[in-house]
């Protein structure tokens, strides 16, 4: 795990469990390796920042769907499992498949090109971390070069564009998320039209909620 992202998420758990009890109850306990193994197994490298997540909570567990405890990110989105992870990659690889098989008649080709073609909708190296109420997603990008390890969004119902950088890490992912928790200040994410800021339930176990 990067330095950074040891020490944010030991201040982000600390916040939680100070002021967002319900919150911090619906982080899961750590994944099972063979679990964090199987999302790329052995066909990419997963990004160190992504496993040290893993391995300290296997995401959340949303009792009360997309507004309710465990929704520490804004606009909804849950955080995935480990096998949520691979279910998710695995089910861009099933549409990529179907695409090429579709239309490789009429280009026989269309292999040659994969990132020209369907790379700006899916690709099998984007890792869905998160999803929000309306299927939009947030992905590791595991494809090679300065990108490697950025946080985007996309993927979203009629989305006809490809995936937008929001973060360059998971580390500022997570950086952000604490800054405003603290803080009390705006988060906005590419595709949704006003920003949100955090505040705490009423409940007695307390929970995040954005608006």
């Amino acid at each position: 795990m990067s330095d950074d992202l040891d020490a944010v998420l030991d201040r982000l758990e600390e916040w939680l469990e100070g002021n967002a009890p319900a919150d911090q109850a619906a982080l899961n306990p750590p994944a099972a390796q063979v679990d964090i193994d199987a999302i790329a197994d052995r066909r990419f490298r997963l990004h160190p920042d992504l496993v040290a997540w893993l391995q300290r909570h296997d995401g959340v567990t949303a009792t009360r769907g997309h507004d309710g405890p465990g929704i520490i990110l804004p606009n909804g989105f849950i955080l995935h499992n480990a096998a949520g992870m691979c279910a998710g990659q695995r089910a861009q690889e099933e549409a990529i498949a179907e695409w090429v098989d579709e239309n490789e008649s009429e280009d026989p080709d269309l292999r040659d090109i994969y990132d020209g073609v369907y790379g700006y909708l899916f690709h099998v190296r984007w890792v869905p971390i998160a999803t929000d109420s309306t299927g939009g997603k947030l992905l590791i990008d595991h494809r090679g070069g300065d990108g490697f390890g950025n946080v985007l969004y996309g993927l979203h119902a009629g989305d006809t564009d490809g995936p937008v950088k929001v973060w360059d890490s998971l580390s500022h992912m997570f950086g952000d998320l604490l800054s405003a928790l603290t803080e009390g200040t705006e988060l906005r994410l590419p595709g949704y039209a006003d920003p949100v800021t955090p505040r705490l339930s009423s409940d007695s176990q307390a929970f995040v909620r954005w608006g």
